[in-house]
């Protein structure tokens, strides 16, 4: 189990992760999208640690989020201590904007990849033009 000090400074990762996760597998076009980006560095966490962390995701709840087209008690409870665990408004969208950047990056967007980052969106109160504004803003990377 990680240790708070840790924990905080993986969160943003964690929920990149999740977001990443959602469809119950990792896909190399959605990987080599962040590392485009840099996206591992500038979250603060290796790609084979953030690899960690996806499986982690899947084996926690990613793999069942494909089965259905809403987030059960238990999925909201796990998915929601992720993003609580990020208050800082610049991280939740920068991981927002990589998010956008995975999740489209095999050409389509499934449902549960779109659950869950709706829902991030929601619990965080960030609008998908701000996301917009932040990748027009982020072109450098």
């Amino acid at each position: 189990m990680l240790t708070p000090p840790t924990a905080a400074v993986e969160a943003p990762a964690r929920v990149l992760a999740l977001l990443v996760a959602a469809n119950g597998r990792i896909d190399e076009r959605e990987m080599a999208a962040l590392d485009r980006l840099d996206a591992f560095a500038r979250l603060g966490v290796g790609r084979k640690r953030f690899l960690e962390m996806s499986r982690e995701c899947i084996r926690d709840v990613g793999a069942s989020l494909c089965e259905r087209s809403w987030l059960r008690t238990t999925d909201l409870m796990y998915v929601n201590a992720l993003l609580d665990a990020v208050p800082d408004e610049s991280q939740r969208l920068l991981v927002c904007r990589f998010g956008a950047a995975a999740i489209t990056a095999d050409g389509r967007v499934t449902g549960d990849e779109r659950l869950v980052y709706n829902h991030t969106l929601a619990r965080w109160r960030i609008r998908q033009d701000q996301v917009s504004q932040a990748i027009l803003h982020d072109a450098v990377h």
